[in-house]
């Protein structure tokens, strides 16, 4: 329904403090931060003249960025690796406030496992690329397996030249129709997905002639050291006794880590949580400025988390200076992110307004408009009480048990609305004879339906003027508020040539007189031309015009043209309603026909299943478009701008189940 009211928070601390107070924000989750040494160089950080803060005030002549703990950094990262290392679960972590340490305590267990394990990890790794260099070399000797004769004499020959590499099925058929001038005896072995195997044999006087030949065919020679002994099949036996010794070892290396995590793996649970609340406490600091002694940390936070946030840093605020600014009195070139707040039926389509762009600050938050117009659309185009439960039904799954929260709000609502315009159509898994219709039945009343479209059309059409113009209030914008195709001479514009269409549709006549139509619509267009200059003196300002005037009166001549049409194309656009009302049941009365053609039972069953199932899924999304699409180009492009920067707190979060059991224990 509206956009959270947001204020900056600045903060000044002595370093000693940094990380509980970055630790509760981090908690709290409600800080945006601001690179503070910016807002410190543009004067827009806030630094009282007080007794209190005056050694604040003289080191703030010392101020530098903030150089993130390297200690910290690497804690983190050994936290990770005993994480993959005992192959813990990341959404099995939990956390809990009690379990609150200093850091130092944290960082003494962390290395203390660390050292008992580094040794075998290290073997670990070496026998891990050990493993994977021996399966690559098996690889390769199967490829010749059949060759009886020993390797190093192969590659040993004194007068020639033996290689073993792929070509692409391609570019060997090419070598194959090009045999006779290839200087070299080939002989492919093994033939794979991405290619042929091939052995070559080749006289060393002429390998720079093969290797010409090879290079222009992509050739990619399979690299095999030379200081093996035996035939490749005595070397595949050698390798595989190699590869079980080293397995045995890594399973002996298993066994220890084994050991160490059963005794260990609730302790670095609990340290991957803090380290990642330290890791997010970093994102802060990061942006944050020092001194010798104190450190400075801004960022936006919304008026109702201030006194959240002085009850958790109460225990310091004997030391720390914080201080809150409005939004005017932040300078121009800082813009507060956008936090919308909305009611829980309409929160999802949060969703879709963001698709488009984040509302800016100073905007109006477009989201109950949205979200009641396209529940309409969608509902008045895919009506039906029985399609709409099972859309229903998919919603709450997606959000219950898929965690889809935005996508199956939306869907469990687009079902509840099609459910009442199922109920108002008379329609249930396409049939109309099994309720009757509490308004209309879209097939008996086409003209109706199309018409009303239109008028829906119409309604949408005026509340984005309206929403137009109290944008332009909200930015003190009197040319495209009062003057603007979109704002008070336009939504004129657009009533007046419509009643005068209806009263002429209505009674055959126009309602005044042709040149008093003309005035009036001439009128209305002429203030729309005459917009910046007119809002120009009206504000007092000079020059009246922003450009050349002669280009000005070009643009805006053709932007009347635009105008007109647009608003003609916008309001007919809304026709596709009805027309989609009416698809809906033609489809399904083509299905219904089919299933009459057919004498066997199960086989009509299934075709009505069928259809149902293709206009659930076909014409579902096309209508999920279609509304999407009347939002977007018909309605937003009359208000909406879209540009604002989204709110994103400095926070952590559990994992959603374990985020309800910590939150209980506390």
């Amino acid at each position: 329904m509206a956009i959270e009211r947001m204020e900056m928070l600045n903060i000044i601390g002595h370093l000693s403090d940094m990380n509980f107070i970055t630790r509760e924000l981090v908690l709290l989750g409600c800080m945006h931060p601001v690179n503070a040494l910016r807002e410190i160089n543009s004067n827009n950080f806030t630094i009282s003249t007080t007794i209190k803060n005056m050694d604040a005030l003289v080191d703030v002549n010392f101020i530098r960025p903030y150089r993130a703990n390297q200690q910290e950094a690497e804690l983190i990262q050994k936290t990770e690796s005993l994480m993959d290392l005992f192959e813990l679960d990341r959404n099995e972590v939990e956390w809990n406030p009690r379990w609150q340490r200093e850091f130092n305590e944290w960082a003494e267990d962390i290395w203390d496992i660390y050292g008992k394990i580094e040794a075998c990890q290290k073997e670990m790794e070496e026998l891990k690329a050990r493993q994977k260099r021996i399966d690559e070399l098996i690889q390769y000797f199967e490829y010749i397996r059949s060759l009886d004769i020993p390797w190093h004499e192969l590659k040993g020959m004194e007068n020639f030249d033996f290689r073993i590499g792929l070509f692409s099925k391609e570019n060997m058929a090419k070598l194959r129709t090009n045999y006779d001038n290839t200087p070299a005896i080939v002989y492919p072995v093994c033939t794979l997905p991405e290619g042929v195997v091939e052995i070559s044999i080749v006289p060393k006087s002429l390998v720079p002639e093969l290797d010409r030949i090879y290079q222009s065919l992509g050739y990619q020679p399979i690299n095999i050291p030379e200081n093996f002994q035996g035939t490749p099949r005595e070397i595949i036996e050698e390798l595989n006794k190699e590869r079980t010794e080293i397995n045995d070892k890594l399973q002996s290396c298993h066994t220890s880590i084994v050991k160490v995590k059963s005794e260990y793996a609730d302790i670095i649970k609990q340290a991957y949580a803090e380290s990642k609340i330290l890791e997010k406490m970093q994102v802060l600091k990061n942006e944050a400025a020092c001194s010798n002694e104190f450190f400075y940390m801004a960022g936006w936070v919304p008026v109702k988390a201030k006194k959240m946030i002085e009850e958790k840093l109460k225990s310091v605020e004997d030391r720390t200076m914080i201080s809150y600014k409005q939004p005017e009195q932040v300078g121009q070139q800082l813009t507060p992110p956008t936090l919308l707040r909305n009611s829980l039926l309409l929160r999802p389509f949060e969703a879709l307004v963001n698709m488009y762009g984040t509302p800016s600050y100073n905007e109006l938050d477009p989201t109950s408009f949205v979200g009641l117009s396209y529940m309409l659309l969608f509902g008045a185009m895919f009506g039906d009480l029985g399609q709409g439960f099972l859309f229903l039904l998919a919603g709450v799954f997606l959000a219950k048990f898929k965690y889809r929260t935005n996508l199956g709000g939306v869907l469990a609502r687009l079902g509840i609305s099609s459910m009442i315009f199922g109920a108002l159509y008379g329609s249930v898994f396409g049939f109309e004879h099994i309720i009757p219709a509490l308004l209309v039945r879209p097939m008996e009343n086409i003209n109706t339906m199309l018409i009303a479209a239109v008028g829906l059309g119409v309604m949408l059409l005026s509340v984005s003027f309206v929403y137009s113009l109290i944008n332009a209030v909200k930015r003190r914008d009197i040319e495209e508020g009062l003057l603007g195709k979109n704002g008070a001479s336009g939504l004129l514009f657009f009533w007046t040539l419509l009643i005068i269409v209806l009263l002429y549709l209505q009674k055959g006549s126009l309602p005044l007189p042709l040149p008093a139509i003309i005035a009036i619509l001439g009128a209305l267009l002429l203030l729309m031309v005459v917009k910046q200059p007119v809002a120009s003196l009206m504000m007092k300002k000079r020059p009246l015009h922003h450009q050349q005037v002669r280009d000005y009166y070009v643009e805006e001549g053709f932007g009347i043209l635009e105008t007109i049409l647009s608003m003609l194309s916008n309001t007919i656009s809304f026709v596709r309603v009805g027309a989609f009302a009416l698809n809906h049941v033609g489809l399904f009365v083509a299905f219904e026909t089919m299933s009459e053609m057919i004498q066997n039972a199960g086989g009509k069953i299934l075709i009505l299943i069928l259809g149902n199932a293709v206009i659930i899924g076909l014409e579902g999304l096309i209508v999920f478009i279609q509304g999407l699409r009347l939002e977007y180009y018909e309605l937003f492009g009359k208000y909406y701008n879209g540009s604002g920067i989204p709110y994103r707190p400095v926070e952590w979060k559990l994992p959603r189940k374990k985020r309800r059991r910590a939150s209980a224990e506390a």
